[in-house]
C-alpha cells in the first residue's frame, strides 16, 4: 500500500485539534513518517489475515493448518 504524497498532506492538515500532552515535533518529514506508518499498519494486518486464515483452515484440515501457519505471511 502506497499513499500519495497528497494524500498525505490533506490527512496531514485534517490534524487540525491539539491536545494537552501533544507530542509536536518540528523537524519531521510528514511524508517519510506516514510512509513508515503505514509499512507498519500493513504488516500488522498481514499478520492477523494470517493468523485468521490458519484458524480458518485448522477447522477444516490440522496438517495444513500447522504448514500453513509455518509460512509467514509477506
Amino acid at each position: 500500500m502506497q499513499l500519495s504524497e497528497e494524500t498525505i498532506k490533506q490527512i496531514f492538515f485534517y490534524c487540525d485539534q491539539y491536545k494537552p500532552n501533544a507530542l509536536i515535533a518540528d523537524e519531521v518529514d510528514i511524508v517519510q513518517f506516514a510512509h513508515k506508518i503505514a509499512a507498519y499498519v500493513e504488516s500488522m494486518i498481514a499478520a492477523k489475515e494470517h493468523q485468521r486464515c490458519v484458524q480458518i483452515v485448522s477447522d477444516m484440515n490440522q496438517e495444513v493448518a500447522n504448514a500453513l501457519n509455518n509460512q509467514k505471511p509477506k
